[in-house]
């Protein structure tokens, strides 16, 4: 299981790094409203709240799920990690800052191509499983918008290993300068949905100025 958590973590980064979202406008808030940095994720991505019971926040770096584990670098802040084990589901999430306005804007057109989103996500899939040693069966992705920050994307699924099945979600979206990444993986069965967690997210960002 922690194999294929660790193919989902890679795969957003890399497929997300090479597409920041659209450049928008920039706020201006209260002096008196500190202004965010990666050091606040463990608050900004808190979900807890926002989970059912079943849920319970873990240690990525014990689980071996740490962003130096992932390797996702400086410019990311932690993961934040959280298990149901009945019914199993792992939710996770960490978040990066982009000021270059440039590379904000960069992104725009290949985050509407859905065809081309599909693809890059199945290729990286594909990819990450093989540097693990696994082999994935048959991967289907479907891509939406949802209506979250300045700019989301969703894409979600099921892919095969080891001889079971696995569905899997990842949401991305924009506030400002921020950009959170959520992703999941679960049996195929019911499953709780990012879409919600991504707007309580949105509203911790909207505590600090950027």
């Amino acid at each position: 299981m922690k194999i294929i958590t660790k193919i989902v973590i890679l795969t957003l980064a890399v497929v997300i790094m090479g597409m920041p979202a659209v450049a928008c406008g920039e706020p201006t808030a209260p002096p008196s409203v500190k202004k965010i940095t990666l050091a606040d994720a463990p608050t900004v991505l808190d979900m807890s709240s926002d989970l059912p019971a079943s849920f319970e926040r873990l240690d990525a770096a014990s689980e071996g799920l740490s962003n130096k584990d992932m390797g996702l670098g400086p410019d990311f802040s932690e993961v934040e990690l959280f298990l149901s084990e009945e019914p199993y589901q792992i939710i996770f999430a960490y978040l990066t800052i982009i000021e270059s306005q440039l590379d904000r804007a960069s992104s725009d057109a290949l985050m509407k191509d859905e065809e081309q989103i599909k693809s890059v996500v199945v290729e990286n899939l594909r990819a990450g499983a093989a540097e693990e040693g696994v082999e994935l069966g048959n991967v289907q992705v479907q891509v939406t918008y949802p209506d979250i920050g300045d700019l989301a994307v969703s894409g979600s699924g099921t892919m095969s290993a080891y001889g079971f099945s696995m569905g899997y979600d990842m949401l991305v979206f924009k506030s400002n300068k921020v950009y959170v990444f959520i992703m999941s993986t679960y049996l195929p069965e019911e499953s709780v949905s990012l879409v919600p967690l991504a707007r309580g997210i949105e509203q911790r960002i909207g505590m600090f100025s950027q």
